[in-house]
């Protein structure tokens, strides 16, 4: 009995305290299940703030920046109580303001130019150049509808017409549905299509040499303009009266009293294809615009007897078209100038751009080629300007950095030349 007794205490004691020693095993092991449980809730917990502060942030934006006004709708009007913001996309700076709204640019084209040429009189050159730095603002002020633009060109500093590019102001009589509209200041012309687009969307790394025969770019004086069309097509059709001082920019005389005069018209079926030449990303449905622009310029001076004695007067046609679908890019433009002399003499002379550009790679790379042709006189033989060209564009980050080069064949029917021209040419937007 003593033995039994003595064994029954003995086996209890050994359970008592393999008891005691397996319990802090067990509630460390539950304390680490609850440990999980409350970690995975409170990601859970967490998940739901981060979304609650992702709308909140979004909601504030909106409220900060109300979205654009849909095609032909009007736009948002101002508040006051919007706050300031600052931020900046793709080389342009954007500072908002409760009453006004300005973006600020600065583009730069750095250049490297090698020619050759058959005439003996002519030496082959290469050469570096910056051969634009503009600096651009643009934006609105008291209302969205009262817009401006100011741009200058600091690579223009040494020359006699200065920097001053653009300095506008337009104001849009329909609300920001841009039906009628009124521009007045130094600005581009309503005339020419590459004329129109800025060199900061070429094919090539600059306008073609007929474009600047035939077009002034730029000059001082007013135009009323705009674009209307259905719902499906709000800008079915675009328009452009101009009177301007017709010498030049940054040419604020007008020596022989007459006014230079301009109509353009605009037809996009299909919607408006924009004024950009390259285009680094494929467009998903076709755009097609058809141009048509007349000018007149009479720029002759007359003698104390009222006889004319100087000068000419010019009354050119344009006729363009920009075609864009998928990775393909077209541009064609006609003009079409009859010039008489102060002498009375006429002499008709015309011009042709052409240009066609294959999107290889989106956002990288694109390719193109082109035809231009020159006839000064074409009451005159032998005097035609032909070029046509290859060229190339690396797309880094858009229109705001790209690397371009082109090659071209330069044939001069006056001279009886032949020449070569390659051009290397960054540009940077910031």
């Amino acid at each position: 009995m003593k033995r039994w007794t003595a064994w029954v205490l003995m086996t209890a004691t050994v359970s008592c305290l393999s008891l005691r020693a397996q319990t802090p095993v067990g509630e460390l092991e539950s304390l680490q299940a609850e440990l999980r449980a409350a970690q995975e809730s409170l990601k859970a917990q967490q998940a739901i703030v981060e979304g609650l502060q992702r709308r909140v942030a979004d909601l504030e934006a909106r409220a900060a920046d109300p979205p654009a006004p849909p095609a032909g709708g009007p736009a948002a009007k101002p508040s006051k109580d919007v706050p300031p913001r600052a931020e900046w996309k793709a080389g342009t700076t954007r500072l908002s303001f409760p009453l006004a709204e300005l973006r600020l640019t600065n583009r730069l084209q750095f250049r490297g130019t090698w020619t050759d040429s058959s005439d003996p009189a002519e030496e082959d050159t290469g050469a570096f150049k910056v051969r634009r730095f503009k600096t651009q603002i643009q934006g609105w002020a008291y209302t969205p509808d009262l817009t401006f633009l100011l741009q200058v060109d600091w690579a223009n500093s040494n020359t006699s017409l200065g920097i001053l590019d653009d300095a506008a102001v337009n104001y849009d009589f329909t609300q920001g549905r841009g039906r009628f509209q009124i521009k007045a200041g130094q600005f581009k012309t309503p005339f020419g299509r590459q004329s129109l687009a800025s060199t900061r969307t070429d094919m090539f790394a600059d306008r073609s040499f007929v474009t600047y025969a035939f077009c002034s770019i730029r000059d001082v004086g007013l135009m009323v303009h705009g674009k209307t069309g259905p719902k499906a097509v709000p800008d079915l059709v675009e328009y452009a009266v101009g009177l301007f001082n017709g010498e030049g920019r940054s040419q604020y005389e007008n020596l022989d009293g007459n006014y230079q005069k301009n109509l353009r018209l605009v037809v996009s079926p299909w919607g408006s294809a924009g004024y950009d030449e390259a285009s680094p990303e494929p467009v998903p449905s076709a755009r097609l615009s058809l141009g048509a622009a007349y000018e007149e310029n009479d720029r002759r001076l007359k003698d104390s007897q009222g006889l004319y004695a100087s000068g000419a007067k010019h009354e050119t046609r344009g006729y363009d078209l920009l075609f864009k679908y998928g990775r393909w890019t077209a541009y064609g433009e006609y003009f079409d100038r009859h010039s008489r002399h102060a002498t009375g003499e006429v002499v008709k002379s015309d011009g042709l751009n052409a240009q066609i550009g294959f999107l290889v790679v989106p956002s990288r790379w694109e390719i193109f080629a082109g035809r231009w042709v020159l006839d000064p006189a074409g009451n005159a033989l032998g005097d035609r300007k032909v070029e046509w060209g290859l060229g190339t564009n690396f797309y880094f980050a858009g229109f705001s950095s790209k690397l371009q080069a082109d090659w071209r064949r330069i044939r001069d029917e006056r001279k009886d030349s032949r020449g070569h021209e390659f051009r290397v040419q960054y540009q940077v937007l910031f």
